[in-house]
């Protein structure tokens, strides 16, 4: 009997020590996990996990997007040059035919047939 209670006693000790091992160890991420719940009121340890967890897909999610947003502006920008000096050629065509240069009819068409019309028309 005395010796199972020595046997006790010491396993107690050895518990005892064990325990206070862990929550040493487990002390920093506890104090973490008391920072957030003051300062966000969430109570809930695996809310809070899901939490982060969650954020960081939608932190990459946010990411692909912004890139795929900023390839479309590089589009629509190189689009819009293109068009604009378009835009600016058949204005200088457009000018050109009310002052009277050429038939209006020719600004609109390819250069071999302008060649070809005029070739006929001699």
């Amino acid at each position: 009997m005395r010796e199972n209670l020595l046997i006790q006693k010491l396993w107690n000790v050895f518990l005892r020590k064990k325990m206070e091992q862990e929550m040493a160890a487990s002390e920093q991420i506890d104090n973490a996990f008391k920072a957030i719940k003051t300062e966000t009121g969430v109570t809930d340890v695996q809310e809070m996990v899901k939490k982060f967890l969650t954020r960081e897909q939608t932190y990459s999610t946010l990411l692909v997007n912004v890139n795929d947003s900023e390839r479309k502006i590089e589009q629509l920008k190189t689009d819009n040059d293109h068009l604009r000096a378009k835009l600016h050629e058949l204005k200088i065509d457009s000018s050109a035919v009310q002052e009277g240069e050429g038939n209006p009819e020719d600004k609109f068409q390819d250069e071999e047939i302008v060649e070809m019309r005029q070739k006929i028309a001699e």
